[in-house]
């Protein structure tokens, strides 16, 4: 009898096991919420800092003589042959730049990047700023500045680096970065003034103007442009084109602004803009016209 009830009892019990074990595997496990980046964007446009994020040439050289930011070159390794580098830089080629993200320092550590003009290495710049890296520059003017201030140039093979170091960011948000970073296409949606020039001719793009108000005052615009300036880019997209394929022209005073701005819409899904290569300095270099 007692066997009996003994065998009840272990019966019993290992049911209870089973039903609650089957329950606590079956319980859904929550769905991470979907990224927002519009909000990402909007709350990093709003607080970007004066001088934008870039560093001179000069200030650069400056800075290597008493301390050693850490240098990312993100142009192809061709360019690099071609026309050198600054000493002690790493190479990652821009589409390949968030794929190695473990290659770079900590996240507080100083980092300057560069390519040939400065406008790839704003996006990078505005990539690692989304993922929270907090002390890093754009070198303005790119490779191109450097040697025009007849500063040092080392050829050869740059730094390969390691990999390693453990990322602490938003998944989602690294996902959608290195996608689009993947995707840039040759030319990296850079408009020269000479073929924006040749289009007003015959068609009228959408030209965004993301200079402060202050700016255009003083240097001019190019004729037709609409004025958002940069901080306050996503609480106005209404202004933009409602056809998120139109084409958009990003215009700025050196191409800097203009190729953040640019990265901030395509990631919106903005399909067809492009940033005036060199911004207004490099249209009035062409002797092209300026409205004031």
């Amino acid at each position: 009898m007692r066997v009996g009830k003994l065998v009840r009892s272990i019966f019993l019990l290992t049911l209870h096991l089973v039903f609650f074990s089957t329950v606590a595997c079956t319980v859904p496990t929550p769905t991470p919420a979907a990224l927002d980046i519009k909000a990402i964007l909007d709350r990093y446009l709003q607080n970007l800092p004066d001088g934008w994020g870039t560093i001179t040439p000069e200030a650069l050289s400056k800075q290597l003589e008493t301390s050693k930011p850490f240098l990312v070159d993100v142009r192809e390794p061709k360019e690099i042959a071609d026309a050198g580098f600054i000493a002690n830089s790493m190479n990652i080629p821009i589409r390949t730049f968030v794929k190695n993200l473990d290659r770079l320092p900590a996240k507080n550590q100083p980092i300057v990047l560069i390519c040939s003009s400065g406008h790839r290495s704003a996006l990078a710049m505005e990539a690692l700023q989304l993922l929270g890296y907090s002390n890093v520059k754009s070198l303005v003017g790119g490779i191109s500045a450097w040697k025009a201030a007849n500063l040092p140039v080392a050829t050869g093979a740059p730094l390969e680096g390691k990999a390693g170091q453990a990322l602490d960011v938003d998944p989602q948000l690294l996902a959608a970065l290195d996608k689009y970073f993947a995707k840039l296409p040759d030319g990296w949606n850079l408009m020269t003034p000479a073929v924006l020039n040749d289009i007003l001719k015959n068609s009228q793009p959408f030209q965004l103007e993301v200079r402060e108000v202050k700016e255009i005052a003083d240097a001019g615009s190019i004729a037709y442009s609409t004025n958002i300036p940069i901080r306050t880019l996503i609480h106005n997209l209404d202004q933009l084109p409602p056809d998120r394929g139109a084409p958009i022209i990003v215009e700025c005073g050196n191409g800097h602004k203009s190729a953040m701005s640019m990265m901030a819409l395509n990631l919106l899904g903005y399909t067809n803009t492009k940033s005036l290569a060199g911004g207004l300095s490099a249209w009035t270099k062409a002797g092209l016209p300026v409205s004031k």
